[in-house]
């Protein structure tokens, strides 16, 4: 997976850094987590103690994996933007996001599909952004 993560910084005329490298594995190493800048920034200050990598360069490094397509933003209402690496080699998922704690949880796009097929029909609307946020709280908040 991170070689094809490598790979595609390569086409794109990007140095793979240390720095993007660390990035990369932090998220890879996080995968199913959903990171915010701020959580990328403190694993990687305990991270082999790793003192040359500001925030505005972890900042920096998102905008661009998100710009070519490494990684997906979530943005939240009251809340930092969460990121998580695209797994090319798994299925589309959506997020329920808990409006009191910020909880999230991955709901998988097949669930969906009636969903987008029933939009077609009734609306004539075709879906081409595949990513849902759905908010609610989750059982532990709702009690």
């Amino acid at each position: 997976m991170l070689n094809q993560v490598y790979h595609l910084l390569k086409e794109c005329n990007l140095r793979s850094t240390p720095q993007r490298k660390a990035i990369l594995e932090i998220l890879y190493n996080y995968k199913g987590h959903h990171l915010k800048a701020e959580n990328i920034y403190g694993l990687l200050r305990t991270k082999d103690n790793n003192k040359r990598l500001g925030l505005a360069t972890v900042y920096r490094t998102m905008e661009l994996f998100e710009k070519i397509g490494i990684v997906s933003r979530l943005s939240m209402e009251n809340s930092s933007a969460r990121y998580e690496l695209v797994m090319y080699d798994e299925l589309m998922h959506h997020h329920l996001i808990c409006l009191k704690c910020g909880q999230l949880e991955e709901l998988d796009d097949r669930i969906t599909e009636e969903f987008k097929k029933r939009i077609l029909e009734d609306k004539g609307f075709e879906v081409a952004d595949k990513s849902m946020k759905i908010f609610g709280y989750c059982s532990s908040c709702k009690r």
